[in-house]
């Protein structure tokens, strides 16, 4: 459970990330120059500005961030205002970030989002190391080690709970902007004929060759959709964040784009696609993010070279087209489906060059079965199958072949929240959805099964660092997951049918084997509402050494706890609505713990109290103790700050 109360504002990530851009800049003594993994100095492009073939990755880590504070202040000034010649950029850079010209000063991307309009502006070719996402972030990161492209936000709700040693960095959820200053650089470089930037949707100017258009304004009337026909070689056009003005889209509009590629109606209040959108015969992007979209035409399935559909933010958007089959060469599909849609559209498994998939709902009749995911080997990042009760059988579960998808980095297994049926097929079942070994997260939710997976307590799972176990409501036992090496986060909520955490749990040892120890990096861990739990024991010397943060919240029948002494990493304890808690075990609490929090343990709160009298709390060497609500809110506040630092 995370407090309610927030603490003072932390460091943005974007300033961190500025850091560490300045950081592989600083390392580097040429320009061209990247800093990789483990040390290593290899440059990130060759001379020919095509990437290297011996570059790893070029992520940026926050193991470095200490080392910027110390010795380099001002660091975001830096970045920013940084001269860097611009004439020892490679060529295929500047082509590449005169790209950006299209955009708005105030106007924020991800990564991804880049990338993929320039593959589809056809800027990055595939070579044979890799795909082109993948030579696309790699130019990526090399505009941004460079500081023409900086970070501007985080898209997603920071955790300030989290007391993770090293949080889990996916660079997916960064918003970035264009540098200005470094981009008044290329100003006079940059041919009317190829780009023109229509600043309060005036079109004075603008060639009727021009190849890339951006109409910034907030209305746009029909006089100016009629101009905007007079561009009959325009291969991307961005109307993005235009206003509301924009709610259907001309029809005649789309009859004279026929060499558009690019479509950006973004953060516009577009409602509705006209049929015309046919005749884009070369169109591969469209984006209509945060718009009012509910469904698009039919006639989409025409428009056979689409790589990506963006649909994020669309609250209003139910259905995908009939003929989304038919798209053979779509990569991407970005959009949040539990959310916004009711079902997929059917024989998905023909686009097997598909990488963007959040989620997949399965169904039971022919061309919705899971078994559409069976040749879908490219997909990356995240993917949740929901609606799993409608696998008929282990057969069906296994030709799903989960474990081929190699680039997936979360999986989430899900079954329908009023699903009780069929208990056993489900046991077998999910036995055949086992993942890929390199899955760095996974979800099971609302299993109904009485045991879950013998898979998910297999030490190959190496790179495994945070599992959900959620509503499982069946299983007896926990899962024997404390030998998965490098697991830093477990949460177990609502497995209402267990009543003691024992050895089992530790993982593949007998409760008389005390040498090997158990869950050597696991930093958090929470165990929520458990109702029957009475006993927790058998965590011996050695195990838990990585521990910061334990949760123990709404097990009412909870009188049992191991030793807490000898979690020697131990920063963060907390108990809540667990009533029948009389007592911390003997040994007492570590030497490592800075904050202790009990609320609505009538017993153990009483305890705590006459222990030492009244003033237990100034003769405790602890910097944070908070029993139910007595110090009031300033000390509520001081106790969230230092939580957080």
């Amino acid at each position: 459970m995370t407090l309610s109360l927030l603490p003072p504002p932390l460091p943005s990530i974007s300033s961190i990330i500025k850091e560490a851009v300045v950081l592989a800049s600083r390392r580097q003594g040429l320009v061209n120059q990247l800093s990789c993994r483990a040390g290593a100095m290899e440059p990130i492009l060759g001379a020919d500005g095509h990437p290297n073939e011996k570059l790893i990755s070029s992520e940026i880590t926050f193991s470095e961030t200490s080392e910027l504070k110390e010795s380099c202040p001002n660091l975001e000034e830096k970045v920013v205002h940084e001269d860097e010649k611009y004439n020892r950029l490679p060529e295929q850079l500047k082509r590449l970030y005169i790209y950006c010209s299209l955009f708005p000063s105030h106007y924020e991307f991800r990564r991804d989002e880049l990338v993929q309009m320039w593959i589809a502006e056809g800027f990055i070719e595939e070579f044979h190391r890799g795909g082109m996402e993948d030579i696309g972030s790699d130019y990526f990161m090399s505009l941004l080690h460079r500081g023409f492209l900086v970070p501007s936000r985080c898209n997603y709700r920071v955790d300030f709970d989290s007391v993770l040693s090293e949080p889990i960095y996916n660079p997916g959820h960064l918003c970035y902007k264009v540098n200005p200053l470094k981009f008044s650089h290329f100003g006079s470089t940059i041919a009317q004929d190829e780009y023109f930037v229509a600043a309060d949707g005036r079109l004075d100017g603008a060639l009727e060759m021009t190849q890339r258009l951006s109409l910034i304004c907030k209305d746009i009337d029909e006089k100016t959709f009629g101009v905007l026909k007079q561009f009959k070689h325009m291969r991307t056009l961005m109307l993005a964040g235009c206003g509301s003005s924009i709610k259907n889209v001309p029809y005649d509009l789309f009859l004279s784009f026929k060499e558009l590629r690019t479509l950006n109606l973004s953060q516009t209040a577009v409602s509705e696609l006209p049929s015309s959108i046919r005749n884009l015969k070369e169109l591969r992007y469209l984006d209509l993010s945060n718009t009012h979209i509910t469904r698009l035409p039919e006639s989409i399935d025409s428009l056979l070279t689409l790589q990506t559909i963006r649909l994020r933010g669309c609250v209003r958007f139910r259905q995908l087209p009939k003929g989304m089959k038919k798209l053979v060469n779509l990569r991407h599909i970005d959009l949040h489906i539990t959310r916004q849609l009711r079902s997929m559209p059917s024989h998905l498994g023909s686009l097997t060059s598909l990488q963007t998939l959040s989620a997949f709902l399965v169904g039971r009749d022919d061309g919705y079965r899971i078994v559409e995911l069976k040749n879908l080997n490219d997909l990356r990042g995240v993917l949740c199958i929901s609606r799993l009760e409608n696998v008929a059988s282990e057969e069906e579960a296994a030709e799903a072949a989960l474990a081929d998808k190699k680039w997936l980095q979360k999986l989430e297994l899900r079954w329908s929240t009023v699903y009780n049926e069929k208990i056993v097929e489900q046991e077998q079942i999910i036995e055949c959805l086992k993942p890929h070994a390199g899955v760095r997260e996974l979800v099971i939710q609302h299993y109904a099964g009485s045991k879950l997976p013998t898979w998910i307590s297999n030490p190959c799972f190496a790179e495994l660092v945070d599992l959900t176990l959620y509503r499982c409501k069946n299983c007896v036992h926990l899962p024997s997951i404390g030998q998965l090496p490098m697991l830093k986060s477990l949460s177990i909520i609502e497995m209402n049918e267990v009543k003691e955490i024992n050895y089992q749990f530790l993982g593949d040892r007998n409760q008389f084997d005390q040498g090997c120890r158990a869950f050597l990096k696991l930093e958090l861990l929470e165990i929520d509402t458990m109702l029957i739990l009475k006993e927790w024991k058998d965590v011996y010397m050695g195990d838990l050494p990585s521990l910061l943060k334990l949760t123990v919240d709404s097990c009412p029948e909870l009188t049992t706890l191991p030793s807490l002494s000898w979690l020697r990493s131990l920063k963060h304890l907390e108990f809540r609505r667990c009533p029948r808690i009389s007592s911390l075990p003997n040994n007492g609490l570590p030497a490592s713990l800075e904050s202790f929090i009990v609320v609505d343990c009538p017993e153990l709160k009483e305890w705590c109290h006459m222990m030492v009298g009244k003033d237990w709390r100034n003769r405790c060497d602890l910097p944070i103790i908070w029993l139910d609500c007595e110090e009031g809110e300033q000390y509520l506040y001081l106790l969230v700050s230092n939580l957080v630092q």
